[in-house]
């Protein structure tokens, strides 16, 4: 696990200093990027709540895949696995927090704290997921290129 973790790091680091031969110029300035990287966050879960495949490839790169719950997830197989748990009569609640957001250039890397409630009535329970996308800047929006959400243990 520490491998892994460690690659993990080593992978986002090495994506986030890649760009550095960019012209800054072609780099957004960071309040803009933050608060466009944080209406796409928003809208990405949206389209999960909605299940909405349209909205969602918007918001994604086309190889765009997920890690959530112990499984990998690629394109909008994420919408299924929501769309699937509300016809079971999951209900699935989310509030995002403050975005710990780090960018260079047409990169970034998001980290927060989800917290809402997940279940079937009445038994809907708190949930806290700690959660993490990397983004990249195609076409002058920004795109999810990797999402991972993990269910934290209760503290």
């Amino acid at each position: 696990m520490a491998t892994l973790t460690y690659s993990l790091a080593l992978a986002a680091a090495a994506m986030l200093t890649g760009c550095t031969h960019a012209r800054q110029s072609n780099c957004p300035a960071p309040p803009r990027a933050s608060g466009e990287i944080e209406r796409t966050v928003d809208a990405f879960f949206d389209a999960l709540r909605k299940e909405d495949k349209v909205a969602f490839q918007r918001l994604t790169t086309t190889s765009f895949y997920s890690f959530d719950g112990g499984e990998r997830y690629s394109g909008t197989e994420l919408v299924d696995v929501v769309r699937d748990a509300h016809a079971r009569g999951v209900q699935l609640n989310w509030s995002i927090g403050p975005l710990d957001t780090k960018f260079r250039c047409d990169v970034a890397w998001s980290a927060w704290e989800n917290v809402g409630s997940a279940g079937i009535p009445p038994n809907v329970r708190p949930v806290r997921w700690l959660e993490s996308a990397v983004l990249v800047r195609q076409n002058e929006s920004w795109k999810i290129d990797f999402f991972h959400s993990q269910r934290s243990t209760e503290k």
